[in-house]
């Protein structure tokens, strides 16, 4: 139970009368061990989590001896689904309510079973809260919403030089048609990795690292941690570039006005240092003053494109010998196609203009200081994705309808007389520009990077704008690259550093990524992404096929399945065919297609077997973490789903046995998954129909989610079950909320199981002390007057359970159903296997399910 997966039974059993999947009522049993699966915090008994005054108090129980009573009737301590389960600790999202673990639903024996002994209140029901308190220390930390968190920062990184700079050339090379084609292939790429990262971001509680954090999410922290890394770096390097940027246009006005400090690279060093320390300051004084620089900057960033549209309805004359004729329709016409010059094309066109639409991270790397995440991602990044699109394609549309690819800047060159030969549209226009095809011109689309300065109503602004777009993008990156770095307390063990010196020092932050970067391993928070690594207790392979397809069907491509098979007898004939077999079963599985290995033991009985091929079966990180079991009627019937050669007729047992063999091998066609979730066991009842639903042959199947609760509150639970799966992206057609499970079952279905379970009885009431206590001891399967009164509860509850699952699943291609927990010594094997045999009468097939209380589901992809 601390780890590795279990027998279903704690002692051995004799023969018993259960139904095969020939009865149409297969049954299969999981449980699943902890190997792959980390926790969702720290111990459960532990008092405190990382350093820095953040303290977790982790209280076990129930919560309190009153909730259940909303839903089964009685006290329990076993725990039914709810979604304050799956809550990450650190999240400051108030509750977090911690299942038992199946160690302690094992071992409760020692308090006595007072799930069905004791009324409420009574020496043995829990009475200690089992809720988890987290409270942020939110004093001096600024936390922004999704327009100044995130809309912002992405308009500004998106809008960068190449509004200003660029893009008049890229209408002259590629024309307005394909220019709109460059901004909106651009678009496509950067809102698809926008959505993605709206997924992620919405599919958990989000919070410090950026990128780092939400592709580790998506692709776990081995991935996160390498692009992250890089991710980070980079950024850090495009301070740079962006200051350079910067200084050299500085420079450039300088030298206009003959002012050079030293020389022109120096001046650029000077004003590029000068500039960095100055963006320094503001991210250390914080990152709200980050936050009002930002905003100062979009707002000059938007003063210049006003600027510049205005500038398009102005036209004056001393800028027609420059190419500017405001807006005329011989232009647009003209410019509409190509005209690609000095070996460009196309796509060195775009690869130009890409860069400048992936500033759509800007946002999303600061995720720790953004107040809601999960919301301001989304609407921040997508929204700014739109406004900046739709700016750069008015912009290129306005500045093809505007100016012409070529000009002189000669104020001279108007047509005095009409040529002949001249059609293009400047000609029209009273101007002569042909002398650029002679030689080349300084002006018009393909010449003049200044374009937008030349057009715009007051030129200065422009320059502002270019400055702003440099500004603003160094500042994200500035902070974006150690954002990325920063690791929140409940992955790293550390409290949060004091959300400005922390983050904004970049020694600091390199030294801290080191230290993280050498922790992603073994960082207590990164929540795998379970797969049901399967040993599956199969004999020799081809003699349950039924419980092979079932089980190659959601191990397959995504987990492992290994076919565990006993040998006992002497040991030596044994070990000759453990010999023969290991190849030859291998084989047959290779043959019929199944991913899976064969794994032989010898051991002196069954039980022994499972428990060394739990401990010793697969390598590494491929270890099963899920143990398989299935049960078949009477004797052992076997049956090879793939008989060779003639066969003798077979009778009518025989027949069905066949068709039930075979029966999860075809298409499932459009019926249901009916998954009865009566207890959270972290998921994995919920985990393996899902899987099957993603397999070609289950596809078409539809998930029900059959849940226990209180007649009064069903639309509350169908609700609150509703948005539990829904967080974990599980699609489903139906949730029904029972309301009627402790109804005390029919009596002739009572009668049913007191026939069935009599040859198993001891019925020491009616026998001498002295021989009652012997057959106990010599016989310690059988079950007790005492202990089927103790839990006569529990019993009925198992006989109703089978009234509603024929009532309401009787035509489901499969129920999935969550497996009670025996408790060790408490209850007798013969009465466990009788529930279990009760609960899955004359139903279709049954898998009961129970994992070992760790999350196998997580609100992240």
């Amino acid at each position: 139970p601390s780890g590795k997966a279990a027998p279903v039974t704690s002692s051995r059993v004799p023969q018993v009368s259960l139904p095969s999947f020939g009865d149409e009522q297969g049954k299969v049993i999981f449980q699943n061990g902890g190997d792959t699966v980390l926790s969702e915090g720290s111990s459960l008994h532990s008092g405190s989590g990382g350093g820095g005054g953040h303290h977790h108090h982790y209280y076990y129980d129930t919560h309190t001896n009153t909730y259940y009573l909303r839903t089964f009737g009685h006290n329990t301590m076993d725990a039914v689904p709810r979604i304050d389960h799956y809550r990450q600790t650190a999240a400051n999202l108030g509750e977090k309510l911690l299942r038992p673990s199946l160690a302690e639903l094992h071992d409760e024996l020692e308090k006595e079973p007072f799930e069905d002994g004791f009324a409420n209140g009574e020496e043995g029901t829990p009475t200690r809260e089992a809720v988890v308190t987290y409270t942020a220390e939110s004093k001096g930390v600024v936390k922004f919403g999704w327009i100044k968190g995130v809309l912002v920062r992405c308009m500004l990184n998106i809008w960068g030089v190449m509004l200003f700079i660029r893009l008049s050339w890229i209408v002259g090379q590629a024309g307005i048609g394909l220019s709109v084609l460059v901004i909106a292939m651009a678009t496509v790429v950067t809102t698809i990795t926008g959505l993605s990262t709206s997924a992620i971001a919405t599919n958990g509680f989000v919070r410090g690292g950026g990128a780092y954090y939400l592709i580790s999410r998506s692709l776990g922290p081995e991935f996160g941690g390498a692009i992250g890394l890089i991710f980070a770096f980079a950024n850090a390097v495009a301070v740079a570039m962006y200051v350079v940027g910067f200084a050299e246009t500085v420079v450039e006005l300088l030298k206009e006005h003959s002012i050079l400090m030293v020389d022109e690279i120096n001046d650029i060093r000077i004003i590029g240092a000068i500039t960095v320390v100055l963006l320094l300051g503001i991210s250390v004084a914080g990152m709200e003053w980050e936050a009002k620089a930002q905003i100062v900057l979009l707002v000059i960033l938007l003063l210049a494109i006003v600027d510049f549209v205005i500038g398009t309805f102005i036209p004056m004359e001393s800028k027609r010998s420059k190419g500017f004729f405001s807006y005329q329709n011989e232009i647009f016409t003209e410019n509409f196609g190509p005209d690609f010059r000095e070996d460009e094309s196309f796509f060195s066109v775009f690869a130009i203009f890409f860069p400048a639409a992936t500033g759509i991270l800007a946002g999303a790397n600061i995720s720790g200081d953004l107040a809601d995440p999960q919301s301001a991602i989304p609407k921040g990044t997508l929204l700014a994705i739109l406004i900046t699109t739709l700016v750069y394609i008015g912009i290129a549309v306005s500045v093809g309808s505007c100016v012409v690819r070529d000009a002189t800047g000669n104020a001279n060159d108007t047509l005095t007389v009409e040529l002949a030969n001249c059609s293009s549209a400047a000609c029209s226009l009273g101007f002569d520009f042909s002398a650029c095809e002679r030689s080349p011109c300084g002006y018009g689309l393909m010449n003049n990077f200044q374009v937008m300065s030349m057009v715009s109503g007051f030129a200065p602004l422009i320059s502002a704008g270019i400055f702003s777009a440099t500004l603003s993008s160094a500042l994200a990156s500035l902070v974006s690259a150690p954002k990325i770095f920063q690791v929140s307390e409940s992955r790293a063990g550390y409290s949060e550093p004091d959300v400005n010196w922390g983050s904004s020092t970049q020694a600091l932050t390199y030294l801290s990524a080191l230290q993280h970067s050498i922790r992603l391993s073994g960082v207590e928070d990164h929540v795998k992404n379970f797969r049901p690594q399967c040993l599956v207790m199969t004999g020799s392979p081809n003699s349950r096929p039924a419980l092979l397809h079932l089980v190659h069907a959601f191990t397959k491509n995504v987990g492992l399945m290994v076919c565990g098979h006993v040998h006992m007898g002497p040991r030596r004939q044994a070990m000759k065919e453990i010999s023969i077999d290991q190849t030859k079963y291998q084989r047959w599985l290779i043959k019929n297609k199944m991913k899976a290995f064969y794994a032989p033991v010898h051991a002196d009985d069954l039980r022994d077997g499972a428990q060394y091929l739990m401990q010793a079966a697969g390598l590494g990180r491929m270890k099963p973490n899920t143990l398989v079991l299935d049960f078949l009627h009477g004797q052992d019937q076997r049956l090879d789903c793939q008989p060779k050669g003639p066969v003798a007729p077979l009778n009518v047992a025989d027949q069905r046995l066949l068709e039930a063999s075979t029966q999860f091998q075809k298409k499932q066609g459009k019926n249901t998954i009916d998954v009865w979730w009566l207890f959270d066991d972290g998921g994995l009842t919920l985990l393996i129909p899902y899987l099957l639903t993603t397999k070609k042959k289950w596809k078409d199947c539809k998930i029900r989610v059959f849940i226990g609760g209180k007649i009064n509150r069903i639309d509350h639970d169908r609700r609150a079950m509703a948005t539990l799966l829904s967080k974990f992206r599980i699609d489903f057609s139906d949730i029904m909320v029972l309301g009627d499970i402790n109804t005390k079952p029919k009596k002739e279905n009572i009668a049913a199981f007191e026939e069935m379970i009599e040859p198993l009885r001891l019925h020491e009431d009616d026998k001498e002390q002295d021989v009652s206590d012997k057959m106990k001891e010599d016989e310690p399967w059988r079950i007790t007057d005492n202990e089927l009164e103790l839990y006569k509860t529990k019993t009925y509850r198992q006989i109703r359970l089978n009234e509603l699952l024929k009532e309401h699943s009787s035509t489901a291609n499969i129920i999935v159903m969550s497996l009670p927990v025996a408790r060790k010594g408490g209850v007798s094997s013969a009465l466990y296997m009788a529930w279990l045999e009760v609960l899955s009468r004359d139903v279709p097939p049954v898998l009961l399910v129970r994992g070992n209380h760790q999350s196998v589901l997580t609100f992240y992809s």
